[in-house]
């Protein structure tokens, strides 16, 4: 504040503009503008010991008095009414107005009684309590340095990245570590801090990540899809931080840096050798936190939870969501779209058509024009598995797939006991056993052309030759017992004869 009292001393003493400037730390013309007003006002020294330097400058510097017009605010009550869920400043504006129209008074603009209501709030040292309303929001983000674990297999070091969630008004806070900051890591992280909390905010603030919001414009608000789903799913909305604005979510801010201090930092010299040892550690870290006292109020975090926000929150869902990932495919020739690196087939039908894929943790589903055409359960084996419904395939195919020892067997058992015998050495006759497949095939196919009880017979004599006959063997034999039980081509033939031809000469014509 400029020392008004010591320039007019000063001044009295005969003292140069410059030096006073000097002592008093001002600009030499804002001394110049004070003797030149206090000369205006007959204001010399020596002044009365009571006048200070605020008297002073009302006296320089008189304030303009004008009468407002406007209808009084009470303040107080807007301050004490804004803590009450769903109320708003638009709310009570809008209250406000009728009262005073109703009064016959004229009201604030609503900037105006937005700008007031703030001073009053500074003022009175309130503005703490305007964002921090019990149950109202749940504010997220990712902290800003990450812990390490350690590939037991490689001994690569990993990064993990730790997600912080808060809740403004008491501060209770949730952390856990994630391999990545991809969209599943980002909406699985939010159902395990619900299931924390033990409820749900009406409000989730973000800020505007790629795996949270698409777009965020004064015309536009695009959330990204799976995110958007788990927030329908828990009865919330997403109202995310504005653009370069972080103080919109200053409290998990402010807890992201205790994070990053009290765990993060304090973990550095610690090594892990997976991911679920590191995040049972930050839960303990987060529990000491909660249940920390205050400094500087009565309580903690977890006391102030469980007596004035817990209640406050909206109830979970009897399930939790649960994520499903989403994306278009084509059906190729072999009647199977790929997803995540697996192949999974639909009705054959489909060929060439263009599907949509639904994925969870343990389904992948398949539509096409709305309508459901495949369920699977997701592989989770190495990738280029082919996940197969036999169903789905032409009959063809499907009896090529379907091969194997028990069904050969069992084919081979409707046929007879010798069959059974034959089918059962050629399968043993191999280290693999599906490298006998098509010798099997071979056997039992014989009996289409020739009949079951031919192919038993050819089956009973190979036997007797050998215990594991060989297909060729089998097929040998058969056809020597299907040439031999075959019609005689002579019987029912009428023939001349050799001597019908040599005495055909001596014969008269018309004999």
């Amino acid at each position: 504040m400029v020392k008004y009292r010591e320039i007019i001393r000063l001044s009295a003493a005969g003292i140069s503009q410059q030096n006073i400037a000097f002592s008093c730390g001002c600009a030499q013309s804002t001394v110049q503008v004070i003797q030149k007003r206090a000369k205006e006002l007959y204001l010399e020294w020596p002044l009365p010991e009571e006048m200070d330097d605020s008297t002073i400058r009302s006296i320089l510097y008189p304030k303009r008095q004008q009468l407002s017009t406007r209808t009084a605010v009470d303040y107080a009550y807007i301050d004490k009414e804004l803590h009450k869920r769903g109320v708003t400043l638009t709310l009570l504006w809008n209250e406000y107005c009728e009262k005073a129209l109703s009064q016959g008074g004229v009201p604030y603009q609503y900037t105006q009684f937005c700008d007031n209501y703030k001073k009053w709030a500074i003022t009175n040292e309130v503005t703490m309590h305007i964002d921090r309303k019990p149950g109202e929001q749940i504010q997220v983000d990712w902290a800003g340095l990450c812990a390490e674990v350690v590939d037991p297999d490689s001994s690569e070091l990993l990064k993990v990245y730790i997600f912080v969630a808060s809740l403004p008004y008491s501060g209770y806070l949730f952390a856990e570590g994630f391999y990545s900051m991809d969209s599943q890591a980002w909406v699985t992280a939010h159902i395990h801090a619900f299931t924390f909390f033990r409820g749900v905010a009406p409000i989730i603030v973000p800020d505007n990540c790629k795996t949270a919001i698409t777009k965020n414009t004064t015309a536009e608000l695009i959330i990204n899809e799976n995110y958007r789903r788990m927030a329908e799913h828990y009865g919330c909305a997403i109202v995310p931080a504005r653009v370069k604005r972080p103080k919109d979510k200053g409290h998990v801010e402010m807890s992201v840096g205790v994070v990053e201090r009290q765990i993060i930092a304090a973990l550095r010299n610690q090594v892990f050798f997976s991911l679920g040892d590191l995040n049972d550690v930050i839960i303990e870290k987060i529990a000491e936190i909660n249940d920390r006292p205050f400094q500087k109020k009565a309580g903690s975090r977890t006391s102030v939870f469980l007596d004035q926000e817990k209640d406050a929150l909206i109830p979970l869902p009897q399930r939790p969501y649960e994520i499903v990932i989403r994306k278009r495919a084509t059906v190729n020739f072999n009647y199977h779209i790929s997803f995540e690196g697996t192949y999974y087939s639909v009705p054959f039908s489909f060929v060439k058509r263009e599907v949509e894929v639904a994925a969870t943790a343990n389904t992948v589903s398949i539509n096409c024009d709305g309508s459901r055409i495949a369920t699977h359960i997701k592989a989770l084996g190495r990738p280029g598995t082919y996940v197969t419904n036999p169903d789905h395939m032409p009959d063809a195919h499907r009896d090529f797939v379907e091969w194997n020892g028990d069904r050969f067997r069992k084919w081979a058992k409707t046929i007879g006991e010798s069959t059974y015998k034959v089918i059962d050495g050629v399968l043993r006759s191999r280290k693999i056993e599906q490298q006998s497949y098509r010798s099997c095939h071979g056997v039992l196919s014989l009996a289409k052309r020739h009949g079951n009880k031919l192919i038993e017979e050819a089956c009973t004599k190979a036997l007797s030759y050998t215990p594991r006959p060989s297909y060729k063997t089998v097929k040998a034999i058969l056809s020597s017992l299907a040439a031999s039980k075959a019609p005689n081509p002579d019987e029912h033939v009428y023939l001349r004869g050799a001597n019908y031809y040599e005495n055909l000469g001596n014969r008269q014509i018309g004999e």
